[in-house]
């Protein structure tokens, strides 16, 4: 019933062994483009929230990692959450954090790089071996345009949703904001489903049942939830499919965090 997926480990230990020319540039790219984005950001720091700064390094690391390279997703991660700090996080021009919040969101941005680097790693495994890859890279990079250009949180909650039911192809879902606690089963990172004391196996069994919920956070803060109805139980679903559950679940989590909390207005450091 539980599994864990040993062929990830031996693509990410190939992936920093043997990263290639194309491996190299993307690598660069990941070094160069969270420091260039976070300091053209850092005008506008003083009059948005962080939460919705985040939000645009998610896109910028979502265009970096998009060529499926897994290295080039973790120096991406790692480049992006130290210059999100640095421009970013008071005090500025640091790479202090004073806040236990401002480190939840570095990490976080971590995290999504390193799922969203995964995503596109295996989509570039797919296609190289002719086979049906999942769509869920797409997905990803449709939901972080909307929020690079300053969609509703409603208008992102709604695209989330219909990614949820493209991806994993459900009967229906819908977003909770309730702030209850979330009961089983339910999908958690990295990218499996909690059922009870297991890891549910979904790639062999399906869905331990038809409704199954995604839990929404945002610093460690339940903000709500996906209700996903179907698949049917017993119909296989690829940890692939969940991981881009979790990512899409991530980025909705940044944008609900943001919404209606501006911080005061002061001079940009």
């Amino acid at each position: 019933m539980s599994t864990h997926p040993s062929g990830a480990k031996t693509g990410w230990r190939q992936a920093l062994l043997v990263p290639g020319r194309a491996g190299r540039a993307s690598v660069i790219l990941a070094i160069v483009a969270p420091p260039a984005a976070a300091a053209a950001l850092a005008v506008f720091r003083a009059r948005v929230t962080d939460s919705a700064l985040a939000l645009v390094m998610v896109a910028v690391v979502v265009l970096v990692v998009t060529p499926g390279r897994r290295l080039a997703a973790l120096v991406a991660g790692v480049s992006a959450g130290l210059w999100f700090d640095f421009f970013l996080t008071r005090p500025y021009e640091s790479f202090a954090i004073n806040h236990s919040a401002d480190i939840q969101t570095a990490v976080l941005l971590f995290v999504v790089a390193v799922g969203v680097g995964e995503l596109a790693a295996r989509e570039r495994h797919h296609r190289a071996e002719n086979t049906s890859g999942g769509e869920g890279l797409a997905a990803v990079q449709a939901v972080a345009e909307l929020v690079d250009e300053g969609a509703a949180v409603g208008t992102v909650t709604d695209a989330v949703r219909d990614a949820l039911i493209s991806v994993l192809h459900l009967d229906s879902c819908h977003f909770d904001p309730s702030p209850a606690a979330v009961t089983i089963p339910y999908i958690e990172r990295p990218g499996y489903v909690s059922y009870e004391v297991y890891r549910w196996d979904t790639a062999s069994q399906g869905f331990p049942v038809s409704s199954v919920t995604l839990p929404v956070r945002f610093r460690g803060r339940l903000l709500g939830r996906f209700m996903l109805q179907g698949p049917i139980p017993s119909v296989p679903v690829d940890d692939h499919r969940l991981i881009t559950a979790v990512v899409l679940a991530d980025v909705a989590g940044l944008a609900l965090g943001g919404a209606g909390r501006q911080r005061p207005l002061a001079p940009a450091n």
